[in-house]
């Protein structure tokens, strides 16, 4: 995008603060911890009256590097749950929250919001298509993703290599031969990842508050 995409103005409103105002409005979530510009969450917190909001903290090289120190910021017992969210899926719901909440307290190493794959996926290599998947057992995975914070301090505790390559944090764990379920994620869950995302959200945010889904 050019820019920090947790900043970008969805209908006049940074995209974080409509996500702090998702995990603030979830009955379930006791603190938020943000990993980012401090002086900038900061300010965006407190305009927004995040009462749940407890600090912020440097960002890695990468994603799972962020995550890592995030971690190291909180005070949490091994059994406490911890919801590691993308901060440019900023659509999600505290229905969401609360449902990814609720799975985990069963006992799952971790649970994952996630949707089948309705698309057709191809395995491509050079432009010529060598497979095609069975989309029968396909699911787009994601964000925010729950585990105990025993589980992640455990997985977490790798070489900065192993971390980088990661492309979610469920998949760190299910490495170490965890457990992962999922539950049903939400179609309006995007993630802001090009220009032609910011139409589709704004689209969304102007049906919600015409009652929409």
């Amino acid at each position: 995008m050019g820019r920090p995409k947790q900043f970008i103005e969805l209908l006049g409103t940074p995209a974080l603060a409509y996500t702090l105002r998702a995990f603030e409005r979830a009955p379930s979530v006791d603190r938020i911890c943000v990993v980012g510009d401090a002086r900038r969450v900061g300010e965006l917190a407190a305009r927004e009256r995040i009462s749940k909001y407890a600090g912020c903290s440097t960002p890695g090289a990468a994603r799972s590097l962020s995550a890592r120190n995030g971690l190291r910021e909180l005070e949490a017992g091994p059994q406490d749950l911890v919801l590691i969210h993308d901060g440019s899926r900023c659509l999600l719901t505290p229905s969401l929250v609360e449902r990814v909440i609720g799975a985990a307290r069963r006992g799952a190493d971790g649970v994952i919001p996630a949707l089948p794959v309705s698309d057709t996926i191809k395995v491509v290599e050079e432009g010529v298509v060598r497979k095609t998947l069975d989309r029968g057992s396909l699911w787009a995975v994601q964000t925010p993703q729950a585990f105990r914070f025993g589980v992640l301090e455990r997985v977490f505790d790798i070489s900065e290599e192993l971390l980088a390559r990661a492309t979610d944090d469920a998949s760190l764990i299910e490495g170490f031969g965890g457990r992962i379920e999922i539950v049903e994620g939400e179609k309006t869950n995007i993630k802001l990842t090009s220009p032609e995302d910011l139409i589709f959200a704004e689209a969304i945010l102007e049906s919600r508050r015409g009652g929409g889904p």
